[in-house]
């Protein structure tokens, strides 16, 4: 049957269970301001009462109960928002990234401006007006050199700065590789060390915080779906193939292809599948975008370069010799490429300006490549060389704008998310305050009990059998 003893364990319980929960709103409270920290409660349960049911069990009506236990001690998350942000964050770095990158690339084309591309090309065609309007004039013939070494250099420059962004952002994929494989190590680390905490039976709530916070900075990179273990270790996966599993990690290597750039690849074989992410922007960036700006630069420095150079090696020059082309470039690299022909170097009696020799005044071919200006057979086919370039540059500011406004929109749809976490996870000075006030008055009613114990026992041992005292 219950003796004196089981009040006084019941009490010391209660005081037990309170220091721990004061224990637990104090943690709470020092990492109020701590990044990715879970609140966190204390789990607690009644003992077993006594007596348990027997045949030889005490005839006292009912059960007496023996106090409290704390059971665990738990964080307060929510899975589902923790998918959905992992989700989000892959869509906010991607479309961080464009911006970041696009925004770069719209200062290579700075229009409209007076040092712009389209500047100078509109420049290059009224030097060649002035000599069909005076193609005696040799002031008029070097000015043509000149502008037409500037539009050159022009070209050079923002085919090589543009080359320089994709190197860029070669060199973020490599970062971002590096970055893929490090927070991996870190989270199979942290699996090691909770698996070692989840099979004793406690909960690794510190150390499954940090973790959280490390996949939610990997999913930015890349997407990735992870998949919770009964030993509290999380598997993750990216395009559906294992990056971590328990404490194993399979890396993500830069291999290196045809252009020298870097392509994700499995350790063991395979190309990393993702398509969001920071790590796909930067690629697509790299190999898509701005290749296809370069390859729309080089399309309009050959078509201007090609359409000159048809027209002067067509006629002749100032001393009555055959034409020569005016410009020369590489195949495949014509932005980068493109200069004033050496056999041409600064001479303007080279400048061809007539379609036959002896013929004093003939203008014909300088009218002739002046009136490119508005011939209709650059970009697409149908556009002269403004339209072509202007629609080269309107596709830039859609691709910049596009990014930045959609960096904005999902960089809030995180945000909302995060607060809506917050307000499941976060940490309430308030409530907090709430509960060390309740804990520790449940603390002074345990030690109050203590004390009443104390003293009914004080009674029964020294004055029990004691008369008349």
């Amino acid at each position: 049957m219950a003796n004196g003893w089981l009040g006084l364990n019941t009490a010391v319980s209660g005081l037990r269970a309170a220091q721990q929960m004061l224990d637990v709103a104090a943690h709470n409270v020092a990492n109020a301001s701590t990044p990715g920290y879970s609140r966190q409660r204390a789990d607690i349960v009644a003992s077993p009462p006594f007596s348990l049911p027997s045949f030889n069990r005490t005839g006292l009506p009912g059960q007496v109960g023996t106090g409290v236990t704390v059971v665990s001690i738990y964080r307060i998350r929510d899975a589902f928002l923790d998918g959905q942000i992992n989700e989000q964050q892959a869509a906010a770095g991607y479309w961080a990234a464009r911006e970041d990158v696009l925004s770069g690339i719209e200062s290579v084309f700075p229009e409209p401006s007076g040092s712009g591309l389209g500047n100078v090309m509109s420049q290059f065609w009224s030097a060649w007006e002035d000599v069909a309007a005076d193609p005696s004039s040799s002031a008029t013939r070097t000015s043509v050199l000149a502008q037409a070494t500037t539009l050159a250099q022009r070209f050079n420059r923002d085919a090589a700065q543009l080359r320089t962004l994709q190197g860029d952002a070669d060199g973020q994929v490599r970062t971002a590789i590096a970055d893929v494989n490090d927070l991996a190590t870190r989270i199979a680390a942290l699996n090691k060390q909770i698996q070692g905490v989840v099979v004793s039976g406690d909960h690794a709530n510190d150390l499954e915080d940090q973790r959280d916070q490390l996949l939610e900075k990997l999913n930015e990179i890349v997407p990735t779906s992870n998949q919770r273990l009964a030993d509290g270790t999380v598997e993750v996966l990216v395009g559906g193939t294992d990056l971590v599993d328990h404490d194993i990690v399979r890396p993500i290597v830069a291999t290196n292809d045809g252009n020298g750039f870097a392509v994700p690849t499995w350790s063991s074989s395979g190309t990393v599948d993702v398509s969001t992410g920071r790590l796909a922007a930067l690629v697509e960036l790299r190999d898509t975008t701005i290749a296809g700006y370069i390859g729309n630069l080089n399309t309009l420095a050959k078509g201007i370069a090609d359409a000159v150079n048809a027209a002067t090696t067509s006629g002749v020059d100032q001393d009555g010799n055959p034409g020569l082309a005016l410009f020369t470039y590489s195949a495949g690299g014509e932005a980068g490429s493109l200069a004033v022909n050496p056999a041409v170097g600064t001479d303007p009696r080279k400048v061809v300006a007539a379609g036959v020799a002896g013929a004093p005044g003939d203008a014909s071919i300088a009218a002739q490549v002046a009136a490119l200006r508005t011939s209709s057979s650059f970009g697409t086919g149908s556009q002269t060389p403004a339209d072509a370039y202007a629609a080269m540059i309107g596709q830039i500011g859609t691709d910049s704008q596009q990014s930045a406004e959609l960096a904005v929109n999902q960089g809030f749809v995180v945000e909302q998310l995060q607060t809506r976490r917050e307000s499941v996870s976060g940490v309430s000075l308030d409530e907090e305050a709430t509960n060390v006030i309740r804990f520790q008055q449940a603390y002074s009613a345990s030690a109050r009990v203590i004390t009443a114990i104390d003293t009914m026992l004080e009674q029964l041992i020294n004055r029990t059998g004691r008369v008349g005292l």
